[in-house]
């Protein structure tokens, strides 16, 4: 990574919004750094970017593989502008900003899977994981983006489901952009995107949220503890949940995750 092509490639008004960019050949993981630091009373808008991580971690304490030039492992910590209730929504923001900072670099046919996972098809390219410390003086909030650039065979059978990565989905490793475009392209979408839901909630982005959306209207299963729930997607509502047809009627999903029907044809793995 390079913190200067970084910097070059992120628009003025949202460089400006940031106060550190650190850029680390191996950590154990962007996030547990970026929350130490804010324990450690070390506030403002941060940039942690690695190379590697030794204990990278996904939703559901899930381990992240990690390994140097396989991915992209990068966190933006920043102090919450709005309840905490909302790091629901910001999951959801952060993976659409993901998707649309990926597009803007030549990708397409991507798609999202409720809450925060990037796919093409039934492939995982990126996923997302929001972590807040609440403190009396100031809330912060961290968002944790892992994003697959450049995986080995060796690293997808390490992986536990299907997964894809940027060189394939652009044809190859002379195709792709460097890694500090990427981060810089995601940093520039994910800052507006927030900034944009501190002004005005999830409505703005509920639309697009379920055009792109994997398994709406689909038959689905939500796994939440050890509670499942089956039913039809209906897409998202205007606070994020996911709108669910079971045969108990119409229900809000706040939480969980999604596993395809077998009903579904083709659909039998997550």
């Amino acid at each position: 990574m390079d913190k200067q092509l970084i910097h070059a490639t992120l628009s003025p008004d949202i460089a400006d919004l940031i106060d550190d960019i650190q850029l680390f050949d191996e950590i154990d993981s962007t996030n547990l750094e970026a929350l130490r630091q804010i324990k450690a009373g070390k506030s403002g808008t941060k940039l942690l970017v690695a190379d590697a991580q030794s204990a990278g971690r996904g939703r559901r304490d899930r381990p992240w593989v990690s390994p140097a030039g396989s991915g992209l492992y990068m966190s933006l910590s920043r102090a919450l502008q709005s309840d905490t209730d909302a790091i629901q929504c910001l999951s959801l923001v952060t993976a659409l900003s993901v998707l649309h900072a990926v597009e803007s670099l030549g990708a397409s046919d991507l798609q999202l899977k409720w809450p925060n996972d990037v796919l093409v098809g039934n492939q995982k390219l990126a996923g997302i994981l929001l972590e807040l410390h609440t403190s009396k003086a100031e809330n912060h909030l961290v968002f944790g983006i892992g994003l697959n650039l450049s995986l080995s065979e060796e690293d997808r059978e390490r992986i536990d489901r299907p997964v894809t990565d940027l060189e394939s989905i652009l044809g190859g490793p002379d195709k792709g952009p460097d890694g500090s475009i990427v981060v810089a392209e995601i940093v520039n979408q994910l800052l507006r995107n927030v900034l944009l839901f501190e002004q005005q909630g999830f409505a703005p982005f509920c639309k697009t949220w379920n055009a792109y959306d994997r398994y709406l209207n689909h038959d689905i299963v939500i796994q939440a503890g050890n509670t499942r729930t089956i039913g039809r997607s209906l897409g998202v509502d205007e606070n994020a949940a996911l709108i669910l047809q079971s045969a108990a009627g119409r229900e809000l999903i706040a939480g969980g995750e999604i596993f395809p029907s077998l009903s579904e044809p083709g659909e039998n793995s997550d």
